[in-house]
C-alpha cells in the first residue's frame, strides 16, 4: 500500500473500497461489467466513493465477525419505506409484478428517486405496467436530463411552494436602487404632518395674499425678519425666572426705556474689564479715597509717562499731592508708584464706578443688582437677548408697515408682532409643505412606473399608496416586505425555469410534480420518480452521483456477484426474489445480501422479517 494510504485514513478507506470493487468485478467478464468497474474506480479515485457500495462493503465486513441473526417473523408489520429508512439494504421476497410495483409506488410516494433494473426486459415492462396511476405518471425510461443538483433544487422549490408564491410567477419589483430610502421618506412625511392646519391668527388673515404678491427676494427678506423675531424671543430667559425681561421688552419695542441701552453698555463693559484685569495683580483700597482720586492718579501717571520718577527726597509737586492717596492703595502687596501700577489702580477705580452705575440703573429699572461676577455675566447676556429681541421686533414692525403700498399691516404691540412672525413662518412652511407633497407624489409616480401594472406586487402597491398618503410607517413596512417578495419571485422564476427544462425531457413527470393547473391551492407532490432501465444499459453508463435514492434490482436470484456494482447507482439497494437455502456465502447477488444481514420484506403481508 502506498505511504499515503497508510497514513491517511480517508485514502486507506478508498483503497479498501477499491479492492472490494475489484473483487466484485472479477466475478464477471462482460464488457458492461468492465465499463461499470472503470467508472466506479474513477469516482473513488476522485474522492467521491459511491455510498451504496461503501455501505454494502461495511455490512459484509461486519458479517465476517458476526453471524447473521436468526430470521423470524416480526411482531408488527413494517412497510418497505420504513425498512429503507433503517437500513440501506433490503430483499423483497416476492418478485411478481404487482408486489414489486406496489413496493416501488410506496417508495415514489415517499419522495424517493427510484431506479428499477432487470436483465429481463419483459419482466421490467410488466412491473411498469402494474404501477398505480399516480406512480405511472412519475415513471420514465431514463433518469431525467437535469443535473442532479438542479433536480434536487427543483424538488426543494416545489416542496416549498405556496399559493402566494405561485402567484409571484409574473410579478416584478423595482430594483433596490430605485426604491426611495424609508429614512428619507420619513423626514419628508414628518415635515408634512408637523405643519399646523389651524386657522390663521387674528389680524394675519391678509398675510398669505400679501406674501404671494411679493417677489422672491422681498419675500425672503420678510421671512428672515420673522425668523429673527422668533429666534430672538426664544433666546429670552424664562418668563417665570426673569419676569423683568418680558416686562421691559414691550417698552423697548416702543423705545420708552433708553436706560436699558445704558445698562447693557455698562454691564457688557464691566464684564470685559473684569476679564481683562483677572491676570493682573489684585488692587486693595485700605482707606477712604478722596472724590478727585482719579484726577490725582491721572496727573501722577502723566508725570511718570513724561519721564518723571518717584523720589524719596525733594519730591515733585505731582508726587507730593498724590502721596496721601497712594498710601491707601495696595497693588499686589506693594505701594503703587510705577506707571503700570497706577494704570492698574485707575482701571480698578473705573470698573468700580461702572459697577456702581450698573447697580443704580438696575434699581431704577426694577432689576435685582448683580452680587457676583457670574451674576453680572448672566445679566449682560440677558440684557443683550432682550435688546436683540426688541430690535428684531422693531425691524419687523417697520418692514410690515411698508409691505404693500395699498395694504400696510399695522403691528401695534409685541403680542401682535409675535403672532405675525409666527404666521409668516407658517405661510412659508406651508409653501415648503406643498413642495414636499409634490416631491412625495413624484416619488410615488416614479415608483409606480418602475414595473408594468400587470406585474406589480401587493407590496409595491402598498408602498406607492403609503407615499401618496404620507404614511412613513406604512411605507417602511411595505419596503421591508420587498426582501421576502424578491426571494419568492426569484424562487418561483427559478422553479418555473427548471420545471420547463424537465418538461422538455419528461412532460408527464413535470406535470405530476407541478400539480393541477386548475387548483392553485392544491398541495403539489410527491416529488418522487421511477426510471426503468435495463441492467446492461445501466452498467454501461452509470448515472452521476446523487442521481437516485434507491436502486431496485428485479429478479435478482441467480445474478452474479459482479451485479452488486449496481449498488453504485444509489445509496440504498433493494433486490426482489425469494431467497432459498441456508445462510451461507453464495456466489449470487441474493446470497451476498443475505450474508450482509439485509432484512427481508414480505411483499404479500407488507411485513419485515429480521
Amino acid at each position: 500500500m502506498p505511504e499515503t494510504a497508510a497514513t491517511d485514513p480517508t485514502a486507506s478507506d478508498r483503497a479498501e473500497l477499491a479492492a472490494f470493487v475489484d473483487r466484485l468485478a472479477a466475478a464477471g467478464s462482460d464488457r458492461n461489467t468492465a465499463l461499470a468497474h472503470a467508472e466506479v474506480r474513477r469516482v473513488i479515485a476522485a474522492g467521491a466513493p459511491p455510498p451504496g457500495l461503501r455501505r454494502l462493503a461495511e455490512a459484509l465486513a461486519a458479517s465476517v465477525t458476526e453471524l447473521p441473526p436468526p430470521r423470524r417473523p416480526s411482531d408488527e408489520p413494517v412497510p418497505l419505506v420504513e425498512a429503507m429508512r433503517a437500513t440501506p439494504l433490503a430483499v423483497l421476497d416476492r418478485d411478481d409484478p404487482a408486489s414489486v410495483a406496489a413496493a416501488v409506488a410506496a417508495l415514489v410516494a415517499d419522495g424517493h428517486r427510484v431506479v428499477v433494473t432487470a436483465t429481463d426486459a419483459a419482466a421490467l415492462s410488466a412491473v411498469r405496467d402494474a404501477l398505480p396511476p399516480d406512480a405511472a405518471r412519475r415513471s420514465l425510461d431514463r433518469i431525467p436530463a437535469l443535473a442532479p443538483a438542479e433536480l434536487r433544487e427543483l424538488r426543494r422549490l416545489l416542496a416549498g411552494a405556496t399559493p402566494a408564491r405561485r402567484a409571484r410567477a409574473d410579478q416584478e419589483l423595482p430594483p433596490p436602487e430605485a426604491v426611495p430610502p424609508p429614512e428619507a421618506v420619513a423626514e419628508l412625511c414628518a415635515l408634512v404632518t408637523r405643519v399646523s392646519t389651524a386657522p390663521p391668527a387674528e389680524g394675519t388673515e391678509r398675510l398669505p395674499a400679501l406674501l404671494d404678491d411679493l417677489d422672491p427676494t422681498r419675500r425672503a427678506a420678510v421671512v428672515a425678519l420673522a425668523a429673527a423675531v422668533t429666534g430672538a424671543v426664544a433666546a429670552l430667559p424664562p418668563r417665570d425666572r426673569h419676569p423683568w425681561a418680558w416686562r421691559l421688552l414691550p417698552d423697548l419695542v416702543h423705545n420708552t426705556h433708553g436706560a436699558v441701552d445704558d445698562l447693557l453698555t455698562d454691564a457688557a463693559a464691566a464684564v470685559r474689564e473684569l476679564e481683562a484685569a483677572r491676570p493682573g495683580p489684585p488692587v486693595t483700597v485700605t482707606g477712604r479715597l478722596p472724590e478727585d482720586a482719579a484726577d490725582l492718579l491721572r496727573r501722577f501717571l502723566g508725570y511718570l509717562d513724561g519721564g518723571g520718577r518717584a523720589r524719596a527726597y525733594f519730591r515733585p509737586a505731582a508726587q507730593r499731592e498724590v502721596d496721601p492717596l497712594l498710601a491707601r492703595l495696595d497693588v499686589g502687596g506693594r505701594r503703587p508708584e510705577s506707571a503700570a501700577d497706577v494704570r492698574r489702580v485707575l482701571a480698578h477705580l473705573g470698573t468700580a464706578a461702572r459697577l456702581r452705575r450698573v447697580d443704580e440703573l438696575c434699581t431704577g429699572l426694577g432689576i435685582a443688582p448683580p452680587r457676583t461676577e457670574a451674576e453680572l455675566v448672566e445679566l449682560a447676556g440677558e440684557l443683550e437677548a432682550v435688546v436683540g429681541a426688541a430690535r428684531a421686533v422693531c425691524a419687523l414692525r417697520h418692514d410690515l408697515l411698508f409691505l404693500a403700498p395699498q395694504s400696510p399691516m399695522a403691528v401695534p404691540d409685541l403680542d401682535s408682532a409675535l403672532r405675525t412672525a409666527a404666521a409668516i413662518l407658517a405661510v412659508q412652511e406651508r409653501g415648503a409643505v406643498l413642495q414636499t407633497c409634490g416631491r412625495l407624489d413624484r416619488m410615488a409616480d416614479d415608483l409606480a412606473g418602475r414595473t408594468p401594472v400587470r406585474a406589480i406586487t401587493p407590496e409595491h402597491v402598498r408602498a406607492v399608496a403609503a407615499l401618496r398618503e404620507r404614511d412613513a410607517a406604512g411605507y417602511a413596512d411595505a419596503v421591508a416586505a420587498f426582501g421576502a417578495a424578491r426571494r419568492e419571485i426569484r424562487d418561483e422564476t427559478r422553479c418555473r425555469a427548471l420545471l420547463a427544462t424537465l418538461a422538455g425531457a419528461a412532460p408527464r413527470l413535470a406535470e405530476a410534480w407541478a400539480g393541477p393547473d386548475d387548483d392553485p391551492d392544491a398541495t403539489p407532490g410527491p416529488f418522487g420518480l421511477v426510471a426503468f432501465i435495463a441492467t446492461e444499459r445501466l452498467l454501461a453508463a452509470l448515472p452521476p452521483p446523487d442521481s437516485a435514492d434507491v436502486v431496485v434490482v428485479h429478479r435478482a436470484g441467480g445474478l452474479g456477484m459482479e451485479r452488486l456494482l449496481l449498488a453504485a447507482v444509489a445509496p440504498r439497494l433493494v433486490a426482489t426474489g425469494a431467497p432459498t437455502g441456508p445462510v451461507e456465502p453464495a456466489a449470487d447477488l441474493l446470497g451476498v445480501l443475505r450474508r450482509a444481514a439485509a432484512p427481508v420484506v414480505d411483499g404479500a403481508a407488507d411485513r419485515v422479517r429480521a
